[in-house]
């Protein structure tokens, strides 16, 4: 019976172990308390002790209860330690000669150190669990106290009402709870292993950084458009003053960057090829400064105006065949322009 238990308790936390173990609340402490029924497995006892003239037969009335309370740390999501103390109790030992039978209480202490490998039911903090540890354990009968090392193996199931209050059942095997003689002059050791039974009571406290409300993080990527305006809808010939047009250009493209965060304004102006270098690049600077000029009438700051004159043309060689000014003026239109590039950052 006994290595069957062992072999079960042991099954269960391979399995706990083996599927995605984790604790439910990491990062949290939990504070149990709670009791149950308690069974001792008694090995080499039941041997004959001789007390005077009499001879008696010992055994063990096993059932009695125990209180259990505990203090457990989960540091990962899958892994917790615990710090416990259970006091067994109502237990006797039972000696019984010919005519005679009388029983002695005795009594246990055992504190445990242990590992929580736990696999979640859901975010609240129920799981089941698995757990295994060294404990220091004192036997107290018939007046004396013996202590001895030994050690602790657990399955369990906790149910969370709330992150905070919860409920736990579970089955602790205590292997060697007493190692020890009970006769002065007998030598012999009779080990006593102890099983409870128990429901406990819990509360949960999270580290405040758990506590909080997690903002989600919202990536951000850089992005630029630039908007194109036709110099002859923008301005008067061979002018570089605005035209009503050209600021209904500028309000439509204040409108169009509000789709990004902190939009900087770039200005650029350009000519045709027709006229000398010098004029062409007054000209789409005094062009560019005016469009900029017109973004600061309505609250936005430029970060660059400047003119390019002749440089970058779109059309290409499109108009090299053309010889009449008219046509080729005609052709060239679309050289003539100003660019407003806009950057900034939008969300992933």
């Amino acid at each position: 019976m006994l290595k069957n238990l062992l072999c079960s308790i042991l099954s269960i936390g391979v399995l706990v172990l083996s599927t995605n173990a984790s604790a439910a609340l990491q990062d949290s402490w939990t504070f149990g308390l709670g009791g149950g029924w308690a069974h001792a497995f008694d090995h080499k006892i039941g041997t004959q002790y001789k007390f005077g003239n009499d001879t008696y037969t010992t055994s063990i009335q096993n059932d009695g209860y125990g209180i259990k309370t505990y203090a457990e740390r989960n540091f990962k999501d899958w892994f917790g330690v615990g710090l416990g103390y259970n006091y067994i109790k109502d237990q006797k030992i039972v000696f019984t000669c010919e005519n005679c039978r009388f029983r002695m209480e005795d009594h246990y202490n055992i504190v445990e150190l242990y590992s929580r490998f736990a696999k979640p039911i859901d975010d609240k903090g129920s799981d089941v669990f698995f757990k295994i540890g060294p404990t220091y354990n004192w036997h107290s009968f018939n007046h004396e106290t013996h202590s001895v090392w030994g050690g602790v193996a657990g399955v369990g199931v906790q149910y969370a009402f709330t992150p905070k209050f919860s409920i736990r059942g579970g089955y602790d095997y205590f292997y060697r709870a007493a190692d020890r003689t009970f006769h002065p002059d007998d030598d012999r050791n009779t080990r006593i292993d102890q099983g409870l039974l128990y429901l406990s009571f819990q509360y949960t406290i999270q580290d405040e950084q758990h506590n909080a409300p997690v903002a989600k993080r919202t990536e951000k990527k850089s992005e630029k458009m630039i908007h194109t305006l036709d110099a002859g809808i923008l301005f008067p010939f061979d002018s570089s003053v605005l035209s009503d047009e050209g600021k209904d250009a500028v309000s439509t493209i204040i409108k169009s960057s509000e789709q990004f965060e902190e939009p900087e304004f770039e200005v650029y102006g350009y000519t045709d090829r027709l006229g000398s270098d010098a004029y062409n690049a007054k000209l789409s600077q005094n062009r560019a400064e005016s469009v900029s000029a017109e973004f600061a009438n309505q609250g936005i700051t430029t970060k660059v105006a400047q003119g390019k004159g002749k440089a970058n043309p779109v059309t290409g060689d499109k108009c090299a065949n053309i010889k009449s000014r008219k046509p080729l003026i005609d052709c060239l239109a679309a050289d003539r322009r100003v660019e407003v590039v806009v950057t900034g950052k939008t969300s992933k």
